[in-house]
């Protein structure tokens, strides 16, 4: 089985690269999907992220006010480290678990789709990595559109990541998201077949 590890900066189009490997029929593995499941209302992470960051962060229905966190974090490098240290290794506790049963059941070729993947050190976990790529000044605009926020809180955002220029020096395979989305689709489809082709190899 070839497992590939997804990544790429805040809006820079990484989503749209995840749900284009599912219309493929792959398995796509969803890190932020995990810490969501494990930070549900009143649960023993939430409960203790409390702790850590103050009641603020939960409100009355025990749920997870993920801008209030947000804000912390962002604007806090240790405090930022103390999130990560909580909430990675039970999220590669999942990913190894979950790769472990799609191997059994004999599953190709798998998708690990992890924002901070090489931040964390889960590239341990693949065998590949791809980085969805957009410059500095698209991925900025794109933010602030999206999220509909200020120029400072997306630029916080931005550099509360390892920069994309690192990201893309590191990774196997790199896809550029500056231009259209047809551009984008045509290189995504052209890196399935050679990852495809490398996952039968692996067979």
């Amino acid at each position: 089985m070839l497992v590939v590890g997804l990544t790429g900066g805040i809006s820079s189009g990484k989503s749209t690269i995840s749900s284009w490997f599912l219309q493929k029929g792959i398995v796509v593995l969803d890190a932020d999907q995990i810490v969501k499941n494990l930070q549900r209302p009143n649960s023993p992470l939430v409960l203790k992220l409390a702790e850590e960051f103050g009641a603020s962060i939960v409100n009355e229905n025990g749920e997870l006010v993920r801008d209030v966190l947000g804000k912390i974090v962002f604007y806090d490098h240790e405090a930022k480290e103390r999130l990560n240290a909580m909430i990675h290794p039970l999220v590669q506790a999942k990913l190894e678990e979950e790769i472990e049963r799609l191997k059994k059941v004999g599953e190709g070729l798998v998708v690990l789709d992890i924002p901070l993947l090489f931040e964390s050190r889960f590239e341990a976990l693949v065998d590949r990595t791809v980085v969805v790529y957009v410059s500095p000044d698209v991925q900025l605009q794109r933010l602030m559109k999206r999220d509909q926020i200020d120029r400072e809180y997306a630029l916080a955002k931005m550099n509360s990541q390892m920069s994309l220029d690192e990201k893309r020096a590191r990774a196997d395979y790199v896809l550029i998201n500056n231009g259209t989305m047809g551009q984008l689709r045509e290189q995504f489809d052209h890196l399935f077949e050679v990852l495809w082709e490398r996952a039968c190899q692996v067979f």
